[in-house]
């Protein structure tokens, strides 16, 4: 029989072990799924314990005269088209493949909507709406002093205007988005170990 600081030796070998496999396994359908960029915005209030990430918003404005889609279901597929270099949310279904009945891309998430407010009167006319993602991606991490430039950056957009940063997303034959990295006017920030 092994001795116990032997045993406890392998034990950490085999943990480590499966932590190797689990990052080169996460990493590979990373970098083998379809890759698409996706519009963000600024997300307020901040996190108290902020420390070096950016929070990852993908939220999209929907005008005024657009009602807000309806949930498929609590856990939907949801469709993207593309629109120039980006994708955007098309819908949702509750089947992967009447998902791509409404657009080509695919993925598993969920979305909440504010419904755009319709005006009368001519002095307000009205207040569009949105539609956030969440597709199981939230952070983007990288030292203090970059995430700080990104979210300054973030906060200067204005509602309607052209993103100036965007989600790099992959996604996997799986169906999962995972996050490659940032495009911040127009230079690629990508994860990584260094």
């Amino acid at each position: 029989m092994l001795s116990a600081p032997i045993r406890i030796l392998v034990i950490a070998a085999l943990c480590v072990a499966g932590l190797v496999g689990l990052v080169v396994r996460e990493s590979m359908a990373r970098d083998n799924g379809t890759e698409v960029l996706m519009p963000m915005e600024a997300v307020d209030p901040r996190s108290l314990l902020s420390g070096h990430f950016v929070i990852i918003s993908l939220r999209e404005s929907i005008p005024v005269e657009e009602p807000c889609p309806t949930p498929a279901s609590e856990t939907p597929w949801i469709a993207l088209a593309p629109e120039g270099e980006v994708h955007r949310f098309a819908g949702s279904a509750p089947t992967r493949d009447e998902a791509r009945q409404i657009a080509p891309l695919v993925v598993r998430g969920a979305f909440t909507c504010s419904t755009p407010i319709v005006s009368d009167d001519p002095a307000f006319p009205g207040t569009a709406g949105w539609i956030m993602l969440d597709l199981g991606i939230d952070r983007f991490h990288t030292n203090q002093a970059e995430a700080e430039r990104i979210d300054r950056i973030l906060r200067e957009q204005r509602p309607g205007e052209d993103s100036r940063v965007f989600a790099i997303v992959s996604i996997g034959e799986d169906g999962r988005a995972r996050l490659k990295g940032l495009v911040v006017d127009g230079a690629r920030v990508e994860l990584g170990w260094t």
